[in-house]
């Protein structure tokens, strides 16, 4: 799998990072959500919906 998924700003409801950032479907990782939360801050939904849909279509 070689899908990166762009991050476009706007999709981040809250936080972000200070440079371009992309979804790695593939790297599922099990962290505490407040981890996500302090720092990296929220994505909108559709965009993680997206991520979920490319981690599933690999997985099958």
């Amino acid at each position: 799998m070689d899908i990166l998924i762009d991050i476009p700003g706007g999709s981040w409801l809250r936080g972000g990072t200070p440079d371009v950032s992309r979804i790695v479907p593939w790297g599922v990782q099990s962290i505490d959500h407040e981890d996500i939360d302090f720092w990296q801050g929220g994505l909108d939904s559709d965009l993680v919906d997206e991520a979920v849909a490319a981690l599933v279509e690999e997985l099958h």
